[in-house]
């Protein structure tokens, strides 16, 4: 049951984490951050990746693949809404899923989220 894939299909608003596959290969891995701080889902692109921003309404260049994602359970159940958060529209969002989509390689990850 471990090793089964769970598709999760995430909607816009939600909040997940990403996991961290830059420390798998380290040696000091034992005490890094498997997963990065709770990020919120903007757009799921056609091709299935995501595009997430940060809860202060940082945008992340990075397309995120589903694999790499898992759900986020907060204690509260409270919502706010997406553009409240990034100040984007939804032709703003548009606009981001058109752009040159940038995979995050294994030693690559995105500076805004390093810790």
């Amino acid at each position: 049951y471990r090793a089964s894939i769970k598709d999760y299909a995430f909607p816009t608003g939600t909040l997940v984490l990403v996991r961290n596959s830059k420390v798998e290969y380290e040696l000091s891995r034992k005490m890094k951050p498997w997963y990065l701080s709770p990020i919120v889902v903007l757009r799921r692109t056609q091709g299935g990746s995501y595009i997430l921003a940060e809860l202060d309404g940082a945008v992340s260049k990075l397309r995120y693949a589903a694999f790499r994602l898992i759900p986020y359970y907060p204690r509260s159940e409270e919502r706010v809404s997406v553009t409240s958060i990034t100040g984007l529209d939804d032709e703003a969002l548009d606009s981001l899923v058109e752009e040159e989509a940038v995979e995050p390689d294994d030693e690559e990850t995105d500076p805004s989220f390093n810790e």
